[in-house]
Parts: C-alpha cells; structure tokens; sequence
C-alpha cells in the first residue's frame, strides 16, 4: 500500500464517527466471514472429489477488494487482543468465548480499545 493512500486513510478515519467505523467494520467481517465460509452449497460432495487427481496449477486467488484491504492493514497493526476481538465481533458474529475470552466483560474492553484505536 502505497504511503499517500495510507495517509489519507488516517485522515478519513480521523474524521469518522463510531458509529461509521462500527458499519465499516461490519462490511469487512461479512467480507471475511463470506470467505471463511464460502457461499451456498458446492455442486459434489467433498467425499466425491477425494478420488480426483490434480494435474494442473488451477488454483485462483481472488483479490481482497481495495476497502477491505485498507481495514485489513489497519487492523494488522493493532494488539493481538485487539485483533481477536474485532474477529469475535464482526467475523464471528460475537461469538466472544469461541476466540478464548474468559468472560464478555473482557472481550468489550478489547474491543472498545480496539475501536478506540482505529479512531485514533
């Protein structure tokens, strides 16, 4: 990512409510949970594809829409804790103990630290 597009990227979320970051962050973890999961049902079982050989590199890497990418190196940078929570709440649908929270007083203190940070 290039330095000028980084700069404007703070500069547009320095100027964001809470309230736009929060919806911004919902696009991106329907973005990653659609990936995560895939979409809808495959056309063969994966027990009837076990038996298939590859002979050809057919593998396609779709690339990461430019939005998404932003709030990917934005989140990248925060804490670990951070991070986590921020998947627990807008990938994992605030699934809080699936990610090793120990109670959800936790995880909305990660998480309002996490938001705070991307504001910042």
């Amino acid at each position: 990512m290039a330095i000028n597009s980084m700069m404007e990227t703070t500069d547009v979320l320095a100027t964001m409510s809470m309230k736009t970051l929060r919806h911004e962050l919902s696009i991106w973890g329907r973005y990653w949970r659609a990936q995560e999961y895939g979409r809808g049902f495959a056309r063969r079982s994966a027990c009837d594809r076990l038996g298939e050989t590859h002979s050809g590199s057919n593998v396609h890497e779709m690339a990461t829409p430019k939005h998404i990418a932003i709030y990917d190196g934005l989140i990248d940078a925060l804490s670990l804790e951070c991070r986590r929570a921020l998947r627990a709440q807008y990938i994992c649908k605030k699934d809080w103990a699936l990610l090793g929270f120990e109670s959800k007083k936790s995880h909305v203190y990660w998480l309002r630290r996490a938001e705070g940070a991307l504001l910042d």
